[in-house]
C-alpha cells in the first residue's frame, strides 16, 4: 500500500507538470494569478517532499522557509478568488463562490497549520506529519472546489 505521503508527493509532481500546461493560453488575468499562486504552493510543497524522500538534503531553514511560504500563499488564496473569474483553462468550480466562507476557512486553516509546523520544525523526522497536514489541507479544497 502506498502511504499518504508518497501519494502526496506524486500528486505534487503531477500538479506541477499539469500546471505548466494549464497556464498555456490562459486569457483571464485573475485566473492566471490564481494559477501562479497554486504553482508556487506546489513548488514549495515539492521541496518538502524531496527532503522527505532524501532527494535533496534536509535543510531546516529551507524547510521552514517553504512552510512559511505555503502559509502565506494559503492565506492569500481567498484574496485571489474574491473576484469570480473564469477561463476555459480554469479548474475552479463555481461552488467556490457559493461557499466562499468555507473555502476561505479551509485555506486559512492550512495557513495556520503550516505556519505552526514551521515554528515547531526541528529535524527531518518532523517532515512526514507536516507533509500529511499539507496533503490533507490541499485535498480538503481540491476535492470540493477543483475540477
Amino acid at each position: 500500500m502506498v502511504s499518504l505521503t508518497l501519494k502526496f508527493i506524486f500528486m505534487v509532481i503531477f500538479l506541477s507538470s499539469t500546471l505548466l500546461l494549464a497556464h498555456t493560453g490562459v486569457k483571464n488575468e485573475d485566473v492566471m494569478k490564481r494559477m501562479n499562486l497554486m504553482k508556487s504552493m506546489a513548488e514549495n510543497s515539492k521541496i518538502i517532499g524531496k527532503m522527505l524522500k532524501k532527494k535533496i538534503p534536509f535543510n531546516l531553514e529551507q524547510a521552514k522557509s517553504s512552510l512559511i511560504e505555503i502559509s502565506k500563499l494559503s492565506r492569500s488564496t481567498p484574496l485571489v478568488f474574491e473576484k469570480m473569474a473564469m477561463d476555459p483553462k480554469s479548474e475552479s468550480k463555481m461552488i467556490i463562490w457559493e461557499e466562499f466562507d468555507n473555502f476561505r476557512d479551509l485555506s486559512n486553516k492550512l495557513a495556520d497549520d503550516t505556519f505552526s509546523a514551521a515554528k515547531n520544525l526541528s529535524d527531518v523526522d518532523d517532515l512526514k506529519p507536516v507533509l500529511k497536514t499539507i496533503a490533507l489541507g490541499c485535498k480538503g479544497c481540491h476535492s470540493r472546489y477543483r475540477e
